[in-house]
C-alpha cells in the first residue's frame, strides 16, 4: 500500500492524471489505484477535480510537492 502511494504522488507529481492514465503508467488495474487515492484523499495529499466525464488527480497544494521533492532529494544521495 505505501510504495503504491508512492508511485501515485510521483506519477501525478508534474500534473493531474485521470485513475485510467495512473492505472497504466503504473501497470495496476483502476480499481487498485482508486482505492489507494482514496486513501491519499482522505489524508489531504491529493485532490480531484472532474474534468468531463473523468476525474483528474493533482497533489493537493505546493506545500505537499515541496515535501515529496525534498524526500526525492535526500534519498537520491548516497
Amino acid at each position: 500500500g505505501d510504495f503504491t502511494r508512492l508511485r501515485i504522488v510521483l506519477a501525478i507529481f508534474d500534473g493531474g492524471k485521470s485513475v485510467g492514465d495512473i492505472a497504466r503508467e503504473l501497470d495496476m488495474t483502476q480499481s487498485a489505484i482508486s482505492h489507494q487515492l482514496k486513501t491519499l484523499k482522505d489524508n489531504d495529499l491529493v485532490k480531484s477535480v472532474r474534468k468531463g466525464k473523468e476525474v483528474h488527480y493533482y497533489l493537493s497544494d505546493e506545500h505537499v510537492k515541496e515535501i515529496v521533492a525534498q524526500v526525492l532529494e535526500h534519498t537520491s544521495h548516497d
